[in-house]
């Protein structure tokens, strides 16, 4: 499986924004307004993006929230901290790089068809 590529904005680090697949839904925006941001500019279109990665407890809250809400996947966590990710695993958020790994026959989050985001 080809590693998930990264909006290039993205700050450095474990929270991430798929590159192209975001779909202005605006609600991890909303989430953590202190820790993402919008690209209109660069490319045509919307792309959000962790300008800044969590560094207080409250701050890595609001990235996993931000994670949590996203509609189509494409907000993601790919660090190893064991509670971050017990965390995502009991919100069932399949949208970490490291969480488990798919089920036989099933594509990781961001290769699912579309109306597989919503069920």
């Amino acid at each position: 499986m080809d590693e998930p590529r990264r909006h290039p904005l993205n700050a450095s680090g474990d929270f991430y924004v798929l590159d192209g697949y975001c779909i202005a839904c605006e609600a991890p925006e909303a989430e953590a307004p202190d820790l993402m941001a919008h690209d209109c500019a660069e490319r045509p279109g919307y792309q959000c993006y962790f300008r800044k990665q969590p560094a207080t407890p409250e701050e890595l809250e609001r990235a996993i929230s931000a994670v949590v809400v996203g509609c189509c996947g494409s907000v993601r966590y790919g660090g190893t901290d064991p509670d971050v990710l017990r965390c995502l695993t009991e919100l069932h958020a399949d949208v970490c790089d490291h969480c488990y790994p798919p089920a036989k026959g099933r594509k990781p989050p961001y290769q699912r068809p579309w109306w597989r985001f919503w069920g």
